[in-house]
């Protein structure tokens, strides 16, 4: 991928010749002015959220592209949005802390019309990797130190929950989502 000039470079920082300690509660920024930059855990966060967003955007246009139904179509069409809209929003954070935005893959799926996939399955696919996309912001947002990095994700956060609860919605109506085992309801089963 190197040779090709295929791969993605993370973005670096130098290496530390002296473990420092925090002095101040500036450490944690607030939601305007001058920030402080970037820890190198905030900076993977960033990136992995970035590269993982320019993926999901190729994926969620290419399922649009050949869905049957057009709320489904509608519905991919938007979360493809919504990872365009993240990914800008992780590239802001990284230039304006010097730091070089990878550039993307420029991933397009082709011009197919014909499904690979049924509906049920891209609309499955595209929940379950937002539901991990909901972890992975999570485990971001707890690596954030800085209050407007983790404002930022709190709002995306809520974009995506929104998403979700959205594509729960539709495959409730078509009869696609499979209720999990759950727990007995011990109060119904005292009712009688």
């Amino acid at each position: 991928m190197l040779e090709k000039g295929l791969f993605i470079r993370s973005p670096f920082i130098p290496y530390p010749s002296q473990v420092e300690f925090i002095q101040k509660q500036g450490f944690l920024g607030g939601f305007t002015g001058d920030q402080r930059p970037l820890t190198s855990t905030e900076i993977s966060f960033l990136f992995l959220n970035l590269y993982r967003n320019t993926i999901g955007s190729a994926l969620l246009t290419g399922f649009s592209q050949v869905a049957q139904s057009k709320e489904v179509r509608h519905f991919l069409v938007r979360g493809a949005e919504i990872s365009k809209h993240h990914s800008v929003v992780f590239s802001k954070f990284l230039s304006e802390s010097d730091l070089a935005t990878p550039m993307s893959w420029d991933i397009m799926p082709l011009d197919a019309k014909e499904a690979p996939f049924s509906d049920k399955l891209m609309m499955f696919h595209t929940t379950a990797l937002n539901t991990s996309g909901v972890g992975f912001y999570g485990a971001s947002l707890g690596g954030a130190s800085r209050k407007d990095l983790a404002s930022a994700y709190g709002r995306l956060l809520i974009e995506v929950g929104e998403y979700l609860l959205d594509g729960a919605k539709i495959m409730i109506e078509n009869e696609w989502l499979e209720k999990p085992p759950s727990a007995p309801d011990r109060k119904a089963l005292a009712r009688g």
